[in-house]
């Protein structure tokens, strides 16, 4: 599902008509009708509202919408007094409402005096149209409409929510968002979620242009299953590849144990990992499918072990920063000859020697935290200055950048973005990245490419944290909860394969 921005979204509602042979008068008609019925869904029991419309066609649609809705509902249409001219769909639905719909027009204080008794209130301001930040009788509009107590729902997009920045300080704050065909990044940024909160994605039916190199898709399960491969009859344990997990220091064998198994969930041949002396028992105890190398020093990395006969590497969780592990990092860096995940101390070694960047085999997959990438690529202005940043930090290092977070970002270097949609607050514990690393190496050690891994990884990590919360609440998960959910995760998506046998 592609993420459209007001310039994309503008084109495909254009490029719609066209396509259908659709009046844009239509088009508006059937975003109407389809807002009504996820609002009536997500809202069974609200009774009178009041619908705050503004001049363009996101106040066509709240127009529209007054009228569907007063078939069994109590409506009242607000129209700012400002607002004395409509566009001329906004102004063909204003002509079309019933007797039964009141209309007010007013100011700030006229809408203050009159929300008392209202169950809801719906913003149809802006929506997507807006380009500058609200200011004067508008701005004050908005802040009346944040006073109300009751239920508040926006359509598309929250009036003052500008999508290509970060919010000004005045947008409307709904409780929740029915937005046309898919999310918008500007409802993905945590400095937005008291403005989006939760947000359903309705589909219009619209059609859309080629997509260009630059499009950021919000990935979905149909999307993922494509990726997942078939395990054939006469496969064996050399047909899914050795993969090679480097972690752990003293006091930091969870990360260890956490990624390599992992990684052996993931569905790899072999897995061996790679850790400090101390840390060799409780290895070889906790994960007895993996094999073990062991560091001659006891409490961190030195070594950089045989790399040839392992497909792929994940390195980084709990090793440390010591100075000898920094020279076996470079070292591990210089020898590889195919992509590797860095995790972890990984990022903050490099961080901290940033020679190292371009040591990095293209299409090797980081998976920073949002303070992790800070210290990579800098301090950032806004949530928008950091999107922004990922995608130019992977272009110029060649690298796949994962970018953790309750919408996590994958941006590939020629410019292609996703965002994940599965994941939950459960996840916010330690050790959850320790086994994305794991995932994320085991997948490509299975031969996937760095973004089908990234892809199938990210949703897989999250989709497995989302079975985990279904059963275990999300105030009691720990890391190890999402390697447990690995099984279930990959037969949610075996679900949409064919009926071909496989072997597990």
């Amino acid at each position: 599902m592609q993420i459209l921005d007001s310039t994309e979204s503008k084109a495909a509602d254009q490029f719609t008509i066209s396509r259908q042979n659709i009046s844009s008068l239509d088009l508006m008609e059937r975003a109407s009708n389809a807002f009504a019925q996820a609002l009536e869904t997500r809202f069974p029991k609200l009774k009178n509202g009041i619908i705050v419309c503004g001049p363009g066609n996101n106040g066509g649609d709240g127009l529209a919408l007054a009228r569907i809705l007063s078939a069994n509902k109590a409506i009242t249409v607000f129209l700012p007094e400002d607002c004395l001219e409509l566009s001329p769909d906004a102004q063909a639905n204003f002509v079309r409402l019933p007797d039964s719909v009141q209309v007010i027009r007013g100011n700030h204080q006229k809408l203050l005096e009159i929300l008392v008794g209202f169950d809801w209130l719906c913003d149809a301001l802006f929506g997507s149209g807006l380009n500058r930040p609200l200011e004067g009788e508008m701005a004050e509009l908005v802040k009346t409409m944040n006073s109300f107590s009751g239920i508040r729902v926006s359509i598309d997009v929250p009036s003052g929510l500008l999508l290509q920045m970060t919010a000004s300080s005045v947008a409307f704050k709904a409780d929740w968002v029915g937005t046309f065909h898919s999310p918008k990044l500007a409802f993905l940024f945590p400095s937005h979620f008291s403005f989006v909160p939760e947000f359903t994605v309705i589909d219009i039916g619209l059609s859309l242009p080629e997509t260009d190199s630059s499009s950021i898709e919000f990935l979905e399960r149909s999307q993922i299953a494509g990726i997942l491969k078939k395990r054939k009859r006469f496969s064996h344990k050399g047909t899914f590849g050795h993969g090679l997990i480097m972690a752990g220091s003293e006091g930091k064998m969870g990360a260890a144990i956490l990624a390599t198994k992992a990684m052996l969930r993931s569905g790899v041949g072999l897995a061996t990992v790679c850790t400090p002396k101390g840390g060799r028992e409780i290895l070889q105890i906790s994960v007895p499918e993996a094999m073990h190398i062991s560091d001659m020093e006891k409490h961190f990395l030195t070594i950089v072990p045989p790399l040839g006969s392992y497909v792929s590497i994940g390195i980084g969780p709990g090793i440390g920063t010591h100075p000898a592990t920094a020279e076996m990092l470079k070292k591990v860096l210089e020898r590889v000859i195919s992509p590797v995940v860095l995790d972890a101390d990984a990022l903050n070694l490099i961080s901290e020697n940033k020679h190292l960047l371009s040591k990095i085999h293209p299409y090797s997959i980081l998976t920073p935290h949002p303070k992790e990438f800070e210290r990579l690529a800098g301090k950032s202005s806004s949530d928008y200055d950091v999107f922004l940043k990922a995608r130019e930090f992977a272009r110029k290092h060649s690298v796949m950048l994962v970018l953790k977070g309750a919408y996590t970002l994958i941006c590939s270097p020629d410019g292609k973005a996703w965002v994940n949609s599965t994941g939950n607050p459960g996840m916010s514990t330690a050790g959850s990245g320790d086994v994305l690393t794991g995932l994320l190496a085991g997948l490509l050690t299975q031969g996937y490419t760095p973004v089908e891994a990234c892809l199938l990884g990210v949703y897989l990590h999250g989709l497995a944290g989302d079975l985990a919360a279904a059963r275990l609440g999300q105030n009691a998960m720990i890391a190890g909860d999402l390697i447990d959910g690995f099984s279930s995760a990959f037969l949610e998506l075996e679900k949409n394969l064919s009926d071909e046998k496989t072997v597990r």
